[in-house]
């Protein structure tokens, strides 16, 4: 799908992987409608993404994905104001990284509540009308912690495993009727989720802790890729695409390239990063 003149719904956009993907659709030409709870953040994206030159307009909606409410009074402004959505991007996400009993019930809860109801909430207001016009492309960001589990993951790995499995099933559900769904599944990135407060990098297997760290760039590039190619499933740095398949043919590889074989898969990691 082409991106210029096209209007995109880019949620999470106030920093981080949500930010970097709004300007990068702006840049190319879409108008693009801004979600997030921060409306402070949300203008001052807007403002970057007009001066991004891309000739489309950009709308800055304060709205909690989390709540059915907001999210249903957001896409009836954004109809009015933009049209009808012909790309979402589902960058929202939060992540609290601890052992299964020191999570709250609270903080589970808030997991599957944006990364995966929030998701679920937007897809089902734009879906169809993307259906009924048999054009549009859905891209859920998930993790690699949506494809492997780690000790400190239990509520966060459970959140984007199941936005994993939305986004395959849906993916087969719509084949054939011109609208695709994609899941993308970064390794860490360099942003402010990325912090002791929510990722104790010293429970954190070595070949996680000190692998190469993405840019919210790049992997917003590789979301763009998803859109214009129509690839459903893309899984970056290779590194994490290599671990997550050898974790899904046996659990055992999996626990000896994270703990054991950590050294040279860490080198295969950092080599593969410098070369590609």
């Amino acid at each position: 799908m082409r991106i210029k003149g096209k209007t995109a719904i880019v949620t999470g956009a106030s920093s981080g992987l949500g930010r970097a993907t709004a300007l990068l659709l702006a840049k190319y030409g879409a108008s693009v409608a801004l979600v997030a709870r921060r409306q402070e953040l949300l203008e001052e994206v807007a403002t970057e993404a007009l001066a991004m030159g891309g000739g489309g307009t950009v709308l800055a909606m304060p709205s909690d994905v989390g709540d059915p409410a907001q999210v249903s009074a957001s896409m009836d402004l954004i109809r009015e104001r933009l049209g009808e959505p012909d790309i979402l991007v589902n960058a929202a996400g939060v992540g609290i990284w601890k052992r299964f009993a020191e999570v709250t019930d609270a903080e589970h809860h808030a997991m599957m509540q944006v990364n995966y109801w929030g998701a679920f909430h937007w897809i089902r207001h734009v879906l169809p009308g993307m259906r009924e016009r048999r054009r549009g492309r859905i891209v859920n960001v998930s993790s690699g912690a949506g494809k492997i589990g780690f000790s400190v993951t239990s509520g966060y790995s459970a959140s984007k495993f199941a936005l994993t499995g939305l986004s395959e099933a849906l993916h087969r559900e719509l084949l054939g009727s011109g609208v695709g769904v994609s899941c993308i599944h970064p390794g860490s990135m360099r942003t402010s989720f990325w912090n002791e407060a929510n990722t104790p990098t010293s429970q954190l297997p070595p070949l996680i802790r000190f692998a190469p760290k993405l840019s919210a760039k790049a992997v917003a590039r590789n979301i763009c890729y998803c859109i214009w190619l129509g690839i459903p499933v893309r899984t970056l740095p290779i590194f994490v695409g290599l671990l997550t398949r050898a974790n899904a043919l046996w659990i055992r590889l999996g626990d000896l390239m994270l703990w054991k074989w950590f050294v040279p898969a860490l080198v295969v990691a950092i080599v593969l990063r410098l070369l590609l």
